[in-house]
């Protein structure tokens, strides 16, 4: 019989064979993805991903608001970079907390009052001086140029019982006569938190201690009124222990919740939503390993897998004024920390995949600039932030005529009155027909006024701005058509 040295050497030797079988078919598998992201690349050469700061920081999260991109890192804390000319490149915002997760940002004018902030998520670490679950950037009003600073905002959520900020998400609301009113979500493990004051106190308006909130999307009609819905998506188990995926809708800024899950997706987990900017009923959501499309507010969905590989999703995103065009992004499975990003032209109907040149990892967040939508910004799990062209080469056709009439923001925005630009949005209408536009000011008179035509379909419109008749502040550009009417808040600064 062998000793026992022959057999340690023995099991000694199978160990490495299976550690060497283990490292070629990682390093196989690379290369056979590596080749399917190539295939999948569009005809005619692929739009160049391109750098764009953070190199060698996990970001974990991203979210843009008011010209400006905000980036929230791993051990690095929370920068921001002013998206418009001329750049600002990345502007550090202090460190809150150690492993941010999460990060919801405001900046509005409203009526002529400043109210800048944002809203950081963390993982509850003691031993490295994080004791809070939330913290504040806030620039109080009047005070908007001059740097802020970071306060901690969990009051009302037990520290005991929660120890992550899994999302954050919000909407704000705009009215002539008040200030701006914000209201924050948080996902954590078993619930759903509230805050209806920046970030001051917090409400938890959900609860199931099976379930983990994993992220948030919301649709707002109008910034004069709270006619929004708020999405919240993650995974519950049942007492069996098999998971499920968890989707969630409120009609009510989050007082009452549906449930709008699919039945069929056994063991995954609903890591991003996104909602369409023309049509609210028509819902994106990526699971762990599957992406999910309904087009009637979430009461069906429609599945549709990625050929062999086994995506694992993290992030998605929906081009503001080309609904059409979906990012969606996060790692390959069973290879740890490798890039797959994939993007739809066709309402997610088709996908390709959009390769990485050199070495960038995973995909943790995806925001489009929603000023302008030239470029979706992807942030990445060790590499930094990316930018990524959208097509760019010819015209891209509207596949489906919208079922709802939409207004985009306006693009510019902030509007700068030296710009001699006009004032350009992006128009949804279901049919043919006049859509009336008047400008008015904060006190209510109406400054300008435009009778068009448009076409049945999704279309980017300019309106000449005589820019004489503009001081700094705050108007309201509202869209009529066949009775229906759309306000939108514009910024204008001297």
């Amino acid at each position: 019989m062998p000793s026992g040295a022959s057999k340690k050497a023995t099991l000694r030797a199978g160990v490495q064979m299976l550690l060497r079988v283990k490292i070629f078919m990682k390093s196989f598998l690379s290369l056979l993805v590596s080749f399917f992201i190539a295939a999948g690349t569009p005809q005619g050469g692929a739009q160049p991903l391109e750098p764009f700061g953070l190199q060698g920081k996990t970001v974990t999260a991203m979210t843009f608001y008011g010209g400006s991109l905000y980036a929230a890192t791993e051990n690095d804390g929370v920068y921001r970079r002013y998206l418009g000319k001329p750049d600002s490149g990345w502007i550090h915002l202090g460190v809150p907390a150690k492993n941010l997760t999460s990060i919801f940002a405001f900046h509005t004018y409203c009526p002529l009052i400043c109210w800048k902030g944002v809203l950081a998520g963390a993982t509850l670490n003691p031993l490295q001086g994080d004791s809070a679950l939330i913290y504040f950037y806030q620039q109080r009003p009047d005070t908007c140029l001059n740097k802020g600073r970071w306060t901690v905002a969990d009051s009302g959520i037990n520290r005991t019982s929660v120890l992550r900020i899994n999302a954050l998400g919000g909407i704000d609301v705009c009215h002539p006569i008040a200030p701006t009113y914000v209201t924050a979500f948080a996902g954590t493990p078993g619930a759903i938190w509230r805050s209806e004051d920046r970030g001051k106190k917090w409400t938890r308006v959900w609860q199931a201690i099976s379930a983990n909130i994993l992220a948030f999307a919301t649709s707002q009609r109008s910034l004069l009124s709270s006619d929004d819905e708020i999405w919240a998506g993650g995974y519950t188990v049942n007492d069996k222990g098999i998971k499920y995926p968890l989707i969630l809708r409120s009609t009510d800024s989050g007082a009452h919740w549906e449930d709008r899950s699919p039945i069929s997706n056994v063991s995954d987990e609903c890591r991003a939503l996104a909602v369409d900017p023309a049509d609210a009923n028509i819902v994106y959501a990526a699971l762990r390993q599957t992406f999910l499309k309904s087009g009637d507010a979430g009461k069906t969905w429609r599945s549709r897998q990625f050929g062999e590989l086994i995506i694992i999703f993290r992030a998605m995103a929906i081009n503001p004024q080309r609904p059409q065009q979906i990012f969606a992004g996060g790692e390959v499975a069973d290879l740890v920390n490798f890039w797959g990003l994939f993007e739809s032209r066709d309402a997610g109907e088709h996908w390709q995949a959009v390769p990485a040149s050199g070495k960038v990892t995973a995909i943790n967040s995806l925001v489009f600039n929603a000023v302008d939508s030239q470029y979706v910004y992807v942030a990445t799990n060790g590499t930094g932030v990316y930018r990524y062209p959208r097509l760019t080469v010819g015209v891209e056709k509207e596949l489906t005529a919208p079922k709802s009439f939409h207004l985009s923001a306006n693009f510019p925005n902030p509007i700068y009155i030296a710009e001699n630009l006009p004032l350009a949005f992006r128009l949804n209408v279901p049919s043919t027909g006049e859509v009336t536009f008047r400008l008015f000011n904060i006190a209510g008179q109406e400054i300008g006024n435009w009778k068009i035509t448009v076409a049945a379909g999704g279309q980017n419109l300019a309106l000449p701005l005589d820019r004489s008749q503009l001081t700094g502040g705050i108007y309201f550009l509202q869209a009529e058509w066949r009775g229906q009417r759309i306000t939108r808040k514009l910024t204008v600064i001297r």
